[in-house]
């Protein structure tokens, strides 16, 4: 039964994503902003989340040119402009990857040349299924790090479309062995590191302010190989467009104690994440609950 349900959840969403990558462009990013919009409105719960991650960001140094309110329904504005751009190149607009304006591949080609390996870092920014698109689509193909999801359908039909340019997808439950082949052999891996985890996973520190369960295996991951740490983000210009750009390399800090290694880095690496937040504070997945070791799992 849970199969069929399964089959039919995953059926009505790529349904809804043939539709969407159906329309006309234009039409497409507006009824993708139109849905986003009608989402604010009828997810309460995760409405009310969103809102309380601002204020805790907000007492961590957060400005906001707009109101919490405005800002959360921007956020909810900008997932379903999203989820109509991956509609779009799911079903063949390849074209769209062309209104990414990508620069700094500099920072990453001279990361590269050092042959121990690029980890590619950042958070859950703009519409970062696209970024990981535009990586392989201008010639830089790496390996994402991902969580498979429930649905194996749709996971199935996500992972066709994480692959379509040429990336690889590796999944959490064996990812840490795999990435390590990878980065010893001078190859290229992107992590999302923004999201709360468990605590066999995590090093304690602070984002915002606020202590959080914060992913350790990337600041692992660069000091037992030497790869090169570069963060990638990316940024909705408006009309369609993107700016997505490779950051300098970060220097990875390294003592003899492994642990404190970890944690120092760590927390190094998310202020790369908060940078961008605070810059581009409706571009961030506010939904999630970020700040569950301070705040309690259902805050």
């Amino acid at each position: 039964m849970q199969s069929i349900l399964r089959l039919i959840e995953a059926a009505l969403c790529i349904f809804i994503m043939l539709i969407f990558g159906s329309l006309p462009k234009r039409l497409s990013l507006m009824a993708g902003e139109f849905l986003g919009l009608c989402l604010f409105f009828l997810l309460g719960k995760r409405r009310r989340i969103a809102l309380k991650n601002i204020e805790i960001a907000q007492n961590g140094g957060l400005a906001l040119s707009a109101s919490p309110s405005k800002t959360v329904r921007s956020h909810f504005i900008s997932l379903g402009r999203s989820f109509s751009e991956l509609s779009l190149i799911s079903f063949g607009r390849d074209s769209l990857m062309k209104d990414i304006a990508f620069e700094g591949a500099e920072h990453y080609k001279k990361a590269k040349e050092k042959g121990r390996g690029v980890l590619i870092i950042t958070g859950h920014c703009g519409n970062w299924e696209l970024l990981s698109l535009a990586c392989s689509w201008n010639g830089f193909p790496l390996s994402v790090v991902a969580r498979q999801l429930n649905n194996p359908y749709l996971n199935r039909f996500l992972e066709r479309l994480r692959t379509k340019f040429g990336n690889k997808v590796v999944y959490k439950s064996g990812a840490l062995k795999e990435v390590l082949g990878i980065l010893k052999k001078g190859g290229t891996a992107g992590i999302l590191m923004d999201q709360s985890v468990t605590e066999n996973e995590a090093v304690i520190t602070e984002f915002f302010g606020e202590k959080v369960y914060a992913m350790k295996i990337p600041a692992l991951l660069a000091i037992k190989t030497g790869a090169a740490v570069v963060p990638i983000f990316i940024k909705y210009l408006g009309g369609g467009r993107h700016r997505a750009w490779f950051e300098e390399e970060l220097k990875v800090m390294e003592t003899e104690i492994t642990e404190a290694d970890a944690v120092s880095n760590t927390k190094f690496f998310l202020s790369c994440i908060e940078k961008y937040i605070k810059e581009n504070p409706a571009e961030w997945l506010w939904i999630h609950r970020r700040w569950k070791l301070s705040h309690g799992r259902r805050y």
